[in-house]
């Protein structure tokens, strides 16, 4: 990423390694966003790191909202290496 302004290829997050955590909080100052532990096969600046990492989470949001659009109280998750023997025990938990 070069400059200010972000590129389209600036939002590919495909050389994920590790998933993190993004949480949003309302706070005295507003509305915060923390980012943390999204791991990035290319280096990059915190601001493209975060930006990869915001992307991902947008288009994983976006999947829940079309998903209840479709299905109103339906659930999706995102799983990552794990197999489906792990995944249905777990779902057996629930």
């Amino acid at each position: 990423m070069s400059g200010m302004i972000l590129k389209a290829t600036d939002l590919d997050y495909s050389d994920l390694e590790k998933f993190g955590r993004i949480t949003i909080d309302h706070t005295s100052r507003g509305v915060e966003i923390t980012v943390d532990g999204f791991q990035f096969a290319s280096g990059g600046t915190c601001r493209e790191h975060n930006t990869k990492a915001l992307a991902w989470a947008r288009d994983v949001l976006a999947a829940k909202i079309s998903a209840n659009a479709l299905v109103p109280g339906g659930f999706i998750t995102s799983i990552a290496d794990m197999d489906q023997d792990e995944l249905d025990a777990e779902r057996a938990k629930k």
